[in-house]
């Protein structure tokens, strides 16, 4: 038998628009990440929703939603350099 032991996590989600009439989410370590890259997109693509979509959900530490964090908070730091060296 299996003696893995899940750590329940706390993942935060920014919702895209796809701009085809879909989304998706968008997930990351911290709350203030999703509430930045709302921001950040908004910057980006000229365009965003009328109030927050922003959230939380549980998952378990080493899901592919808790790796998918991991790497969108550290892409999310260079989109913002990025925004920040072409103003």
């Amino acid at each position: 038998m299996n003696n893995t032991k899940l750590t329940k996590i706390e993942v935060f989600y920014s919702i895209m628009d796809c701009g085809d009439g879909s989304a998706y989410p968008r997930w990351f370590l911290t709350d203030e990440e999703a509430e930045k890259d709302q921001e950040v997109s908004v910057e980006e693509t000229g365009s965003g929703w009328g109030e927050s979509c922003t959230g939380m959900v549980e998952t378990f530490e080493g899901s592919n939603i808790h790796k998918e964090a991991v790497e969108n908070s550290k892409e999310l730091v260079e989109r913002i350099k990025s925004l920040e060296e072409d103003e």
